[in-house]
Protein backbone atom coordinates (compact mmCIF):
# COMPACT_ATOMS: atom_id res chain seq x y z
CA UNK A 1 0.00 0.00 0.00
CA UNK A 2 1.28 3.49 -0.99
CA UNK A 3 1.97 5.98 2.20
CA UNK A 4 0.51 9.19 1.73
CA UNK A 5 1.94 12.68 3.19
CA UNK A 6 0.67 15.88 4.18
CA UNK A 7 1.25 18.58 2.25
CA UNK A 8 0.07 22.30 2.04
CA UNK A 9 -0.51 22.23 -1.69
CA UNK A 10 -4.64 22.06 -0.98
CA UNK A 11 -4.50 24.85 1.57
CA UNK A 12 -7.75 26.40 0.60
CA UNK A 13 -8.09 28.64 3.21
CA UNK A 14 -5.31 31.10 2.44
CA UNK A 15 -6.81 31.67 -1.09
CA UNK A 16 -6.71 34.51 -2.72
CA UNK A 17 -5.28 32.90 -6.01
CA UNK A 18 -4.22 35.97 -7.99
CA UNK A 19 -1.03 37.41 -9.03
CA UNK A 20 -0.10 40.38 -7.40
CA UNK A 21 0.28 43.56 -10.27
CA UNK A 22 3.23 45.41 -10.85
CA UNK A 23 2.35 48.37 -8.67
CA UNK A 24 1.08 46.37 -6.01
CA UNK A 25 2.34 48.20 -2.80
CA UNK A 26 2.52 47.63 0.83
CA UNK A 27 -1.22 46.24 1.91
CA UNK A 28 0.22 42.96 -0.21
CA UNK A 29 1.47 39.85 1.66
CA UNK A 30 2.55 37.03 -0.15
CA UNK A 31 3.38 33.74 1.74
CA UNK A 32 5.92 31.17 0.49
CA UNK A 33 4.18 27.83 1.12
CA UNK A 34 6.99 25.99 0.53
CA UNK A 35 9.05 26.95 3.13
CA UNK A 36 6.29 26.79 5.32
CA UNK A 37 4.97 22.73 4.57
CA UNK A 38 9.16 22.15 5.25
CA UNK A 39 9.75 24.68 8.23
CA UNK A 40 6.35 24.23 10.28
CA UNK A 41 7.27 21.46 13.02
CA UNK A 42 3.67 21.07 13.60
CA UNK A 43 2.73 20.06 9.94
CA UNK A 44 6.15 17.48 10.56
CA UNK A 45 4.72 16.32 13.85
CA UNK A 46 1.38 15.61 12.05
CA UNK A 47 3.30 13.71 9.30
CA UNK A 48 5.01 11.55 11.56
CA UNK A 49 1.88 10.82 13.53
CA UNK A 50 -0.01 10.00 10.30
CA UNK A 51 2.93 7.84 8.85
CA UNK A 52 2.79 6.09 12.56
CA UNK A 53 -1.06 5.65 11.72
CA UNK A 54 -0.45 3.98 8.03
CA UNK A 55 2.54 1.51 9.65
CA UNK A 56 -0.58 0.04 12.37
CA UNK A 57 -3.40 -0.08 9.40
CA UNK A 58 -0.78 -1.52 7.06
CA UNK A 59 0.38 -4.04 10.01
CA UNK A 60 -3.10 -5.26 10.12
CA UNK A 61 -3.58 -6.14 6.67
CA UNK A 62 -0.16 -8.33 7.27
CA UNK A 63 -1.47 -10.19 10.03
CA UNK A 64 -4.63 -10.88 8.58
CA UNK A 65 -2.66 -12.30 5.19
CA UNK A 66 -0.39 -14.42 7.82
CA UNK A 67 -2.91 -16.06 9.69
CA UNK A 68 -5.64 -16.54 6.39
CA UNK A 69 -5.53 -20.35 7.08
CA UNK A 70 -6.05 -20.52 10.51
CA UNK A 71 -9.50 -21.39 12.01
CA UNK A 72 -11.47 -18.45 14.02
CA UNK A 73 -10.14 -19.53 17.36
CA UNK A 74 -6.58 -20.22 16.03
CA UNK A 75 -6.68 -16.58 14.54
CA UNK A 76 -8.32 -14.97 17.22
CA UNK A 77 -5.38 -16.85 19.51
CA UNK A 78 -2.55 -15.03 17.38
CA UNK A 79 -4.05 -11.60 17.32
CA UNK A 80 -4.31 -11.64 21.22
CA UNK A 81 -0.85 -12.63 21.27
CA UNK A 82 0.50 -10.21 18.91
CA UNK A 83 -0.83 -7.49 20.16
CA UNK A 84 0.95 -7.81 23.82
CA UNK A 85 3.80 -5.05 23.95
CA UNK A 86 6.39 -7.28 25.65
CA UNK A 87 5.57 -10.88 24.94
CA UNK A 88 7.51 -14.06 26.49
CA UNK A 89 9.33 -16.29 24.93
CA UNK A 90 6.63 -18.40 24.77
CA UNK A 91 4.45 -16.40 23.12
CA UNK A 92 6.44 -15.62 20.83
CA UNK A 93 7.06 -19.17 19.85
CA UNK A 94 3.32 -19.61 19.70
CA UNK A 95 3.15 -16.94 17.52
CA UNK A 96 5.44 -18.76 14.87
CA UNK A 97 3.81 -22.08 15.72
CA UNK A 98 0.19 -20.37 14.41
CA UNK A 99 1.90 -18.68 11.39
CA UNK A 100 3.78 -21.67 10.55
CA UNK A 101 0.26 -23.47 10.69
CA UNK A 102 -1.30 -21.71 8.42
CA UNK A 103 1.76 -21.46 6.04
CA UNK A 104 1.44 -25.50 5.88
CA UNK A 105 -2.58 -25.66 5.77
CA UNK A 106 -1.68 -22.84 2.48
CA UNK A 107 1.26 -25.83 1.23
CA UNK A 108 -1.50 -28.51 1.33
CA UNK A 109 -4.08 -26.56 -0.35
CA UNK A 110 -1.48 -25.63 -3.17
CA UNK A 111 -0.57 -29.63 -3.12
CA UNK A 112 -4.17 -31.03 -3.49
CA UNK A 113 -5.47 -28.43 -5.95
CA UNK A 114 -2.27 -29.54 -7.92
CA UNK A 115 -3.12 -33.34 -7.92
CA UNK A 116 -5.24 -34.44 -11.29
CA UNK A 117 -6.98 -37.08 -8.94
CA UNK A 118 -7.61 -36.93 -5.07
CA UNK A 119 -9.21 -38.72 -2.73
CA UNK A 120 -12.69 -38.45 -1.23
CA UNK A 121 -11.08 -37.48 1.93
CA UNK A 122 -8.78 -34.83 -0.11
CA UNK A 123 -11.66 -33.56 -1.89
CA UNK A 124 -13.20 -32.85 1.28
CA UNK A 125 -9.94 -31.23 2.82
CA UNK A 126 -9.07 -29.43 -0.20
CA UNK A 127 -13.09 -28.22 -0.19
CA UNK A 128 -12.50 -26.99 3.56
CA UNK A 129 -9.59 -25.47 2.51
CA UNK A 130 -11.19 -23.72 -0.25
CA UNK A 131 -14.10 -22.29 1.84
CA UNK A 132 -11.72 -21.08 4.83
CA UNK A 133 -9.86 -19.40 2.06
CA UNK A 134 -12.75 -18.00 0.49
CA UNK A 135 -13.73 -16.66 3.47
CA UNK A 136 -10.50 -15.27 4.94
CA UNK A 137 -10.10 -13.01 1.79
CA UNK A 138 -13.62 -11.67 1.80
CA UNK A 139 -12.18 -10.77 5.15
CA UNK A 140 -9.31 -8.90 4.13
CA UNK A 141 -11.63 -7.04 1.09
CA UNK A 142 -13.40 -5.87 3.88
CA UNK A 143 -10.64 -5.00 6.09
CA UNK A 144 -8.96 -3.46 3.02
CA UNK A 145 -11.72 -0.73 2.23
CA UNK A 146 -11.98 0.10 6.14
CA UNK A 147 -8.70 0.97 5.99
CA UNK A 148 -8.38 2.95 3.00
CA UNK A 149 -11.43 4.66 4.30
CA UNK A 150 -9.73 5.20 7.77
CA UNK A 151 -6.55 6.62 6.18
CA UNK A 152 -8.58 9.20 4.19
CA UNK A 153 -10.82 10.35 7.39
CA UNK A 154 -7.29 10.50 9.32
CA UNK A 155 -5.72 12.49 6.66
CA UNK A 156 -8.84 14.91 6.34
CA UNK A 157 -8.65 15.15 10.11
CA UNK A 158 -4.81 16.18 9.81
CA UNK A 159 -4.60 18.03 7.11
CA UNK A 160 -7.82 20.22 8.60
CA UNK A 161 -6.05 20.96 11.74
CA UNK A 162 -2.83 22.24 9.40
CA UNK A 163 -5.19 24.06 7.42
CA UNK A 164 -7.04 26.00 10.05
CA UNK A 165 -3.56 26.20 11.93
CA UNK A 166 -1.70 28.10 9.30
CA UNK A 167 -4.86 30.34 8.27
CA UNK A 168 -4.91 31.51 11.87
CA UNK A 169 -0.77 32.61 11.79
CA UNK A 170 -1.46 34.44 8.29
CA UNK A 171 -4.71 36.13 9.30
CA UNK A 172 -2.95 37.25 12.22
CA UNK A 173 0.09 37.90 11.06
CA UNK A 174 -1.61 40.56 7.77
CA UNK A 175 -3.65 41.71 11.16
CA UNK A 176 -0.47 43.25 12.81
CA UNK A 177 1.40 44.10 9.58
CA UNK A 178 -1.97 45.71 8.36
CA UNK A 179 -2.40 44.03 5.16
CA UNK A 180 -5.50 43.76 3.59
CA UNK A 181 -4.45 41.00 1.08
CA UNK A 182 -2.26 37.74 1.37
CA UNK A 183 -1.67 35.22 -1.55
CA UNK A 184 0.59 32.07 -1.84
CA UNK A 185 3.90 33.53 -2.97
CA UNK A 186 4.50 31.38 -6.03
CA UNK A 187 1.77 32.96 -7.63
CA UNK A 188 3.14 36.14 -7.75
CA UNK A 189 5.57 37.59 -10.15
CA UNK A 190 6.70 40.14 -7.76
CA UNK A 191 5.43 42.22 -5.20
CA UNK A 192 3.95 42.01 -2.04
CA UNK A 193 5.43 41.90 0.95
CA UNK A 194 6.76 38.40 2.23
CA UNK A 195 5.98 37.77 5.87
CA UNK A 196 6.66 33.88 5.51
CA UNK A 197 8.98 34.25 8.52
CA UNK A 198 6.11 35.91 10.48
CA UNK A 199 3.83 33.19 9.87
CA UNK A 200 6.35 30.67 10.74
CA UNK A 201 7.44 32.06 14.01
CA UNK A 202 3.68 32.46 14.87
CA UNK A 203 2.85 29.10 13.99
CA UNK A 204 5.88 27.33 15.67
CA UNK A 205 5.12 29.34 18.87
CA UNK A 206 2.74 26.94 20.17
CA UNK A 207 1.92 23.46 19.67
CA UNK A 208 -0.37 22.20 17.23
CA UNK A 209 -3.42 20.18 18.61
CA UNK A 210 -4.75 16.58 17.46
CA UNK A 211 -6.47 14.34 18.99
Amino acid sequence: MTRVTLTVAGLAALAVMMVVPAAADSTWGVVDMARVGADYKGMRDLNDQFQQFQIEQEKKLELRHKTRLLLDEERQEFLDLSQVAAPTEARVQRLQELENLSDERERRRFELRKQEERTEAEEAELKELDELYDKRMEEIAALQADVQQSRLAKYEELSKLVTESVSKAVKAVAEQRKLTIVVRKETVLFGGVDITDDVLAELNAEPIASS
